[in-house]
């Protein structure tokens, strides 16, 4: 087994899994072994592996749902080695390019829309109503189905509510999304108080470039309150998580620590710790608001948690998903073998040894996600909770603020978050 550091919280490493059986096994069964072999080695909870079969699995991806340890995991997936190189190293995945929540009342709405996609094109914005997928009623029941496959080609007609109550019906067709990460940032001026804000969707490679351009921004306007908004970001690159970090709790060398790796007690040659970086653009802060959902996680959840032992940190929202662990990816050497294993194999920790967080990090404030009202409007209901615990009086709030679950694929496209 050859180990090569990538570097992810959700996936942090690729490892090259090998098989030395040449005979008349079939493919998928040296596959399954293999990946059961590797469960029982790195998993983080492999004592509470069930015993099994693997070939009695028509693939990893069945092999590795059915045997995780859940509760607490629901993480470990199986996904292709393409579709994860696209996604962390491009920024890219194959889909329409927008979030969505349903509203308590099973109404559908867009959260937020990637500017490449067909739909940021078309105008259609956060707050719109998705009424109608070829002529279907969208249920949290039925959406995925109505959505169709990750495959590039794939149409459908979508009938819209805007905000004004116009319907309007486009179709669009799924194919390669480059994601802006960063999806909006401002500076406000209060009364010479500047508030930096800034909304960020995911710990991508692509995303370390976008956050030195917004902190630069927030570095020049002088800046004295930032309020970061992870209300949908669900996760990533550590090395980029330790970016932001870094950006938010200025150092001056490299040690201070930003957290550290447990594993289970197979692996504990691979325990280390990771540290604050010095960075040009690092903001000199008393405190950081942060502005979190159920959809805030893993990596997300690491900066917060990196960040408590040594600033003020804050939440508005909501609950945060409850994710403080970490994944290992792992490929086959056989270059026709696309399959990329991917279990939960570490936890990470603060400078104060906490980390446990499987309910969620508690907010200080609870604050609706506004999902009718453009982020960085001042009326938006979490922003606004965030302004007013900063001691900054606005405009009112949206009056027409309702509770919302945003829904998700699964395994890798729980991660990228949008469909």
């Amino acid at each position: 087994m050859k180990n090569k550091i990538i570097a992810l919280f959700a996936l942090t490493a690729l490892l090259i899994l090998t098989s030395c059986e040449k005979d008349d096994q079939s493919s998928n069964a040296i596959i399954n072994k293999s990946t059961y072999e590797l469960m029982k080695e790195w998993y983080f909870w492999y004592d509470q592996l069930p015993e099994v079969d693997p070939n009695s699995y028509p693939d990893p991806k069945a092999l590795v749902e059915a045997i995780r340890v859940n509760p607490p995991d629901r993480w470990s997936y199986v996904t292709t080695k393409q579709e994860h190189d696209a996604y962390y190293k491009q920024a890219e995945y194959i889909g329409f390019g927008f979030g969505t929540a349903f509203t308590e009342d099973s109404k559908l709405y867009i959260t937020f829309v990637f500017k490449s996609s067909q739909l940021y094109a078309a105008g259609i914005r956060r707050g719109w109503e998705i009424i109608g997928i070829d002529g279907q009623t969208p249920t949290p029941d039925n959406y995925a189905n109505l959505l169709g496959p990750s495959e590039e080609g794939v149409t459908k007609t979508f009938t819209f509510k805007s905000p004004e109550g116009n319907i309007v019906e486009h179709t669009f067709v799924k194919g390669h999304i480059d994601i802006n990460t960063v999806l909006m940032d401002t500076v406000y001026n209060f009364n010479e108080r500047k508030v930096g804000y800034f909304v960020l969707k995911s710990f991508v490679e692509k995303t370390a470039d976008e956050l030195e351009t917004v902190f630069q921004k927030f570095k020049k306007e002088n800046v004295d309150e930032l309020i970061c908004d992870l209300r949908y970001n669900t996760g990533g690159l550590v090395s980029v998580s330790c970016l932001l970090g870094s950006l938010l709790y200025q150092v001056s060398d490299t040690n201070t620590v930003f957290g550290s790796y447990v594993h289970n007690d197979k692996k504990t040659d691979n325990n280390s710790s990771i540290y604050f970086k010095p960075n040009a653009n690092a903001l000199v802060l008393d405190r950081v608001l942060f502005i979190t959902t159920e959809n805030t996680a893993s990596a997300s959840e690491l900066v917060i948690n990196a960040l408590k032992p040594y600033i003020t940190v804050s939440l508005i929202g909501s609950r945060t998903h409850g994710k403080p662990v970490g994944m290992y990816s792992f490929a086959f050497n056989d270059p026709t073998i696309d399959w990329l294993i991917v279990p939960v194999c570490f936890t990470i920790r603060n400078a104060k040894n906490e980390g446990d967080y499987y309910d969620g990090i508690p907010v200080d404030v609870e604050a609706d996600d506004d999902i009718f009202t453009p982020f960085g409007e001042i009326t938006e209901n979490s922003l606004n909770s965030a302004l007013t615990y900063l001691g900054i009086s606005t405009s009112k709030v949206s009056k027409h603020t309702v509770k919302s679950k945003a829904i998700t694929g699964k395994g890798l496209y729980e991660e990228i978050g949008a469909w």
